[in-house]
């Protein structure tokens, strides 16, 4: 088997486990660029909020051309139910970090108060993980290698998740923690405990966002928006967003993710319920010296706006 590819596999795994500080804060939860444009992925009470039966599709592939770097794949939908006083969600998720895949399917449920001219909404996830070990795969040239062989490994976990998130007609925020219960690998048979400092764990991951809609003129409209995040461990993560629109038709728009990566972001709506999405990221860390920079796709649809149908893009 190649050292080399050997070492690259341990890295990426031990990142996994622990987390390093500053620009890969933690990748046991895959990372996005344009959660600013679906909440689901983040934060179940999103859930509804849309007002439509909405459906996206997400591809990621992170450092590209850095061998055995995380790729992942999300679908997502949700809708409003009962006098949208209620929301329901499901998403679909395959991330692979090197030899280690995690799967999950999540169901998501959010309770709606009308407050004002928007919801407040209560949400609750429920989530089954599975996790895979695979150190036994192709790219390996001596399959018999015991240190590899021996870890073809696959758990299966539950978790659960908690999250606050209001809108109103141009502005949002909210807060989420994706995952409440702690699974801890650091003996042979998983575990789920509240500790979050046992060593080989999958933490709680933080997330507080907002944002706003700015009209500048009849066929422009600003949208500023943040995200914080933290783990446990791990310095405190901040995005900084700003997208620009025009003739509700094409966005443009740059993040700023604190020692990590500057991204640039597209957007275009085919209709006012059919989006498309890209975004690029190019890492500002010693890693950018071994990677083209990030990519990520984006394709959603919403089926229905409001009693009267569509009457403009929604964005966000």
């Amino acid at each position: 088997m190649s050292i080399n590819f050997r070492k690259t596999a341990l890295i990426l795994f031990l990142f996994f486990l622990v987390g390093i500080p500053g620009s890969m804060w933690s990748q046991q939860d895959p990372m996005f660029s344009q959660y600013m444009h679906n909440g689901s992925a983040i934060n179940p009470a999103y859930a509804g909020s849309r007002d439509a039966l909405s459906l996206s599709l997400l591809y990621r592939q992170q450092w590209a051309g850095f061998t055995g770097a995380p790729t992942t794949q999300t679908f997502a939908a949700h809708l409003p139910a009962f006098q949208r006083r209620h929301g329901f969600g499901i998403s679909l998720v395959n991330d692979q970090i090197s030899y280690l895949n995690q799967s999950w399917l999540s169901l998501d449920y959010a309770f709606r108060i009308p407050v004002g001219n928007g919801h407040l909404a209560l949400g609750l996830r429920a989530t089954a993980n599975q996790y895979r070990i695979g150190w036994g795969k192709s790219e390996f040239k001596d399959q018999t290698d015991q240190v590899i062989t021996n870890y073809g490994q696959s758990f299966l976990l539950p978790n659960a998740g908690f999250g606050i998130y209001y809108h109103a007609p141009r502005a949002y925020f909210g807060i989420a923690i994706p995952r409440l219960l702690v699974n801890s690998f650091s003996t042979s048979s998983p575990t789920i405990t509240l500790d979050e400092s046992l060593p080989g764990s999958l933490r709680r991951h933080y997330f507080a966002t907002a944002g706003f809609v700015i009209k500048a003129s009849e066929s422009v409209q600003i949208k500023p928006s943040t995200l914080l995040k933290y783990v446990y461990a791990a310095p405190v993560q901040l995005d900084l967003n700003l997208n620009v629109y025009f003739n509700n038709r094409f966005g443009v728009g740059a993040s700023y993710r604190t020692k990590d990566a500057i991204i640039g972001l597209l957007d275009y709506f085919i209709t006012p319920q059919l989006r498309v999405g890209y975004a690029y990221g190019y890492p500002i860390t010693a890693i950018n010296g071994y990677t083209s920079g990030s990519h990520e796709l984006m394709l959603s649809y919403d089926f229905r706006f409001g009693k009267d149908g569509i009457a403009s893009p929604r964005l966000f």
